[in-house]
């Protein structure tokens, strides 16, 4: 949605001392009320129930869902399960709550994150020191843009170069909060630890080169840049940010996962473990496969996705179909736009031109120089007019079950 929009901090929702203590999860009751004045605080009119499969909501998809008025009293929707993943979120005077069944991409992310996290707790029980392995995001944008949720939140970090860089978001937090930002703005965006000790550094490198080796054209397809100790990515924006993380959260969750079982399976002595976790390093090498779309679409990868979610239903290629009609819908609007750009100002401004130029005339000297810009006028005018010719037919062939398909679709896009 093109609004920025607000959530609510923690401190900003105070539920009483007996809720979610044993669970973690609030009342639906109270959450429900405590949310509605939050959301009236800071000037919301109505809220919607949103499917999390559904995140991140567009305009047009809200208008298609019941809203409901924000009023003093407000008895709570029957037979609603909330979902507490991710907070509730006011676009505008537009209030989201989330409703999930377990099934959505939101859901199986998060149940990844759980898999690394449970992955590192292993570790911290094998080496006897609580481990902090797990890196966190940061990306950079445009200094430019102003319209910038990073700056509307408080949430940019440094400013350098033109660039403005985020602060240094868990991975949970990073999918949201990127789900939120134009994939456009984000230029790029990297794995970054906060680790301070040897032990944590020499893990990480461990995941690293395991990650980079085996899934290397995996990573490739998402936009990975390659360098030998930066994780840096520029992400493709046929893509969701969340479908970027979803994948390169499962290819760290593997390089946990096959840490863990290394331990368990060689058992090496506690004084040996920085030089096992740097020869286990050093032997990480596996083939190439393919590259571009195709590596996406491999068996081995749709496996991984479902294997590390908890799903049974080769999700992955349910959610490129999916992903792939949101981008072409994406791509029909740009090319109406960029129509309508060139059909009511780009052309007849070049035209304007070409007219007082041809009624124009100069000294002998200046002549040349005169006849040069007609011609340039006239190249930038059968550009632009070549461009709205090929605007006007867009190939629609394919539905995103195939790399082929998704080839052709990237190749027609120039932003």
């Amino acid at each position: 949605m093109q609004t920025l929009a607000k959530w609510p901090s923690p401190s900003e929702l105070s539920f009483s001392a007996e809720t979610g203590v044993q669970t973690g999860i609030p009342n639906s009751k109270e959450y429900f009320q405590t949310v509605l004045a939050w959301a009236k605080e800071n000037g919301a009119e109505e809220y919607f129930l949103v499917p999390l499969e559904e995140w991140v909501p567009s305009s047009k998809l809200l208008s298609t869902l019941p809203s409901y008025p924000i009023r003093t009293q407000i008895d709570n929707p029957d037979s609603v399960t909330f979902s507490y993943l991710i907070p509730p979120v006011l676009f505008g005077k537009k209030l989201c709550f989330w409703i999930s069944e377990g099934t959505s991409l939101t859901d199986s992310y998060i149940h990844i994150l759980e898999k690394i996290e449970r992955s590192e707790e292993q570790l911290s029980k094998i080496f006897g020191i609580e481990i902090h392995s797990i890196p966190e995001i940061v990306w950079k944008e445009e200094e430019k843009h102003s319209n910038s949720l990073l700056l509307e939140r408080k949430l940019w970090g440094k400013k350098e170069n033109g660039k403005r860089y985020s602060s240094s978001f868990s991975l949970a937090k990073a999918f949201f909060v990127g789900s939120l930002t134009d994939i456009r703005e984000i230029h790029e965006y990297e794995l970054v630890s906060g680790s301070s000790s040897l032990l944590e550094k020499t893990i990480q490198k461990f995941l690293y080169k395991r990650a980079d080796s085996k899934y290397f054209s995996l990573l490739s397809s998402l936009g990975k840049i390659e360098s030998e100790n930066e994780f840096v990515f520029k992400p493709k924006i046929h893509f969701s940010f969340g479908l970027q993380l979803l994948i390169l959260a499962c290819v760290l969750a593997e390089a946990y996962e096959e840490l863990v079982s290394r331990w368990i399976e060689e058992r090496p002595q506690h004084k040996d473990i920085l030089s096992k976790l740097e020869e286990w390093t050093g032997k990480e090498f596996h083939p190439k496969t393919e590259a571009g779309m195709e590596a996406i679409f491999e068996e081995k990868v749709v496996h991984l996705l479902d294997k590390y979610s908890g799903r049974t239903d080769r999700y992955l290629l349910k959610r490129l179909e999916q992903e792939y009609s949101n981008s072409q819908k994406d791509l029909s609007e740009h090319f109406q736009l960029r129509k309508k750009e060139l059909e009511e100002k780009l052309i007849p401004d070049l035209l304007s031109q070409l007219e007082s130029h041809s009624k124009l005339s100069f000294p002998e000297e200046l002549k040349t120089e005169w006849e040069n810009l007609g011609k340039t006028l006239q190249t930038r005018l059968e550009n632009l007019l070549l461009e709205r010719k090929n605007l006007l037919n867009p190939e629609q062939k394919g539905n995103g079950k195939t790399p082929e398909s998704w080839n052709i679709l990237i190749g027609q896009r120039s932003d």
